[in-house]
């Protein structure tokens, strides 16, 4: 007899922890109990809301609930009702019930090894308990990255189009306000020169926050591409300090160059190097009110190292770890005081290493801080820290190229655009300008002359703005290649018939259009 209980018990004792997954191995242990006990019937629930729930039964009985049962609350409960013995075994986690039918064989035993797997069963049903949260956890990890993935990617699709949207009015400005600065005519009073000094001005900050803005989106994509040549390290660094200057003498600041004579030429991309350089003495310029700035150019073995040191306030010790991350300042005064959107050194350090170099800072609170950029001599197509994505470009194989296609190249095609509003075709002009020789005119007869010195491969009309008595003196020669820009079709169709439209663009789509031009 003590060898038959040695064997139950161990079977018993074996069956608690084979499994972390809760429901498996409970199931397991009241599949055990039944067969190896007298009982016909084992459940395991586990408390929800005040409620006993069934999370996993074996073998067959009449409807039992252990919820009218919550006066027996021992850790084991043996009781008789009716024709059936009942074994009640609470747990920390939930209950065990077993019932048999025999009720007259002698539970003793099985009470007493019930009670000694109590502390085991808890200690089970605790480690399932916890990697159960654990997956949970994790799977809610797995969902809340794939909602920031998206989050994120929605953020910088938004900032890439606003940033693009923002670019094309901008420039217009600039461009606008640049040529009415130079007051040909000399119409223009003092008051309203300063005055288109400030839009120039404010509009090109806008447009350099701007281009943060959409390069910080380009490095996020892994769509900046390297144009790599061959630059004079000299005539690189003497033309971007002959470019600074003015601002420097402007605030009375004494800007030195040194340039290592060892270093001749290196092979990168020139216009990602002055965009770093071109940060670093933005800031120098923007945090030093008296003293030096001095932009020194060393040899280092394969690499070079470019370094802009300054006088200004200095960065507190505490923030310099944070000081290349994005859209992060020194404090919330800086951005006030100085302007800014806190990515010119995230932008500078990730095109760094873009360019196979690096950034690195010190600093010291009211003394000065002191840069260096380490560019290797010769950019190694093969090593790529960053997304397959990013072009490199020879700019060398390129020149070849367009010295071997140049005299293929035959005299650009005429466009004539008879339009009343040149601001909202400017995208479009400067686009079309790149492959063909663009006319611009709002006038009937300025489109008259132009359209009879010059074979026109392409008019567009803007039907918008355009008066019908103007297009009704319009004659095309062929008929067939206007392509009509309108607000309102229906009004377009009072002017002209399909017979005569190559192509109908609806006015607020024209950027998205211009390759069907």
């Amino acid at each position: 007899m003590l060898v038959e209980n040695l064997a139950v018990t161990y079977k018993c004792y074996s069956s608690i922890g084979n499994s972390l997954n809760l429901k498996e191995m409970m199931h397991e242990v009241l599949r055990t109990f039944v067969s190896e006990t007298y009982a016909v019937y084992g459940r395991y629930c586990i408390k929800e809301d005040g409620k006993y729930k069934v999370l996993t039964s074996f073998g067959k009985i009449k409807e039992f609930d252990i919820n009218n049962y919550d006066e027996y609350n021992k850790n084991i409960n043996s009781l008789v009702e009716d024709d059936k013995r009942i074994v009640i075994i609470r747990l920390e986690y939930g209950c065990i019930t077993l019932i048999s039918q025999n009720l007259t064989a002698d539970c003793s035993f099985f009470i007493s090894m019930f009670e000694s797997f109590i502390k085991k069963l808890n200690i089970s049903i605790m480690s399932c308990l916890n990697v159960q949260k654990v997956k949970e956890a994790n799977l809610l990890l797995k969902e809340q990255k794939k909602e920031l993935v998206e989050a994120n990617k929605a953020k910088d699709d938004f900032l890439a189009n606003m940033s693009h949207e923002l670019k094309t009015p901008l420039n217009s400005i600039n461009i606008i306000s640049s040529v009415m600065q130079k007051n040909k005519d000399n119409n223009l009073s003092q008051k309203q020169l300063k005055n288109l000094e400030i839009i120039n001005k404010c509009g090109s900050e806008l447009l350099y926050l701007v281009n943060d803005v959409l390069d910080i989106s380009k490095l996020e994509a892994h769509e900046i591409s390297l144009v790599n040549e061959n630059i004079n390290i000299r005539d690189f660094i003497t033309r971007i300090y002959e470019t600074i200057l003015p601002q420097a003498k402007a605030k009375k600041l004494n800007l030195q160059i040194d340039i290592d004579s060892k270093i001749t030429t290196i092979y990168s991309d020139e216009k990602r190097i002055n965009q770093i350089i071109k940060n670093l003495l933005s800031n120098a310029l923007k945090f030093t009110k008296k003293g030096r700035i001095r932009l020194q150019v060393k040899d280092n073995n394969n690499n070079i190292i470019i370094i802009v040191s300054d006088e200004g306030i200095g960065i507190p010790k505490e923030k310099l770890a944070h000081i290349f991350d994005r859209f992060k300042q020194v404090d919330s005064t800086t951005s006030r005081q100085y302007g800014g959107t806190g990515l010119g050194l995230a932008i500078s350090k990730e095109l760094a290493l873009l360019l196979n170099g690096d950034i690195s800072i010190k600093s010291e609170e009211n003394v000065g801080t002191s840069f260096e950029l380490t560019i290797p001599k010769k950019f190694n197509d093969k090593y790529d820290n960053n997304n397959s994505k990013t072009k490199t470009i020879n700019m060398q194989n390129e020149i070849e190229k367009i010295k071997l296609n140049k005299n293929q190249n035959k005299e650009k095609e005429n466009i004539l655009i008879f339009n009343s509003d040149p601001l909202f075709f400017f995208n479009l002009t400067v686009k079309l300008g790149k492959k063909y020789k663009v006319h611009q005119v709002d006038n009937f007869n300025e489109f008259s002359t132009i359209y009879q010195e010059n074979s026109i491969l392409k008019t567009i009309i803007d039907f918008s703005t355009i008066s019908q008595e103007v297009l009704e003196n319009i004659n095309i020669k062929e008929k067939e290649n206007i392509i009509a820009i309108f607000d309102n079709e229906i009004l377009l169709e009072n002017f002209a018939n399909d017979d005569i439209i190559l192509l109908k663009i609806k006015k607020t789509d024209i950027n998205n259009k211009l390759n069907d031009i």
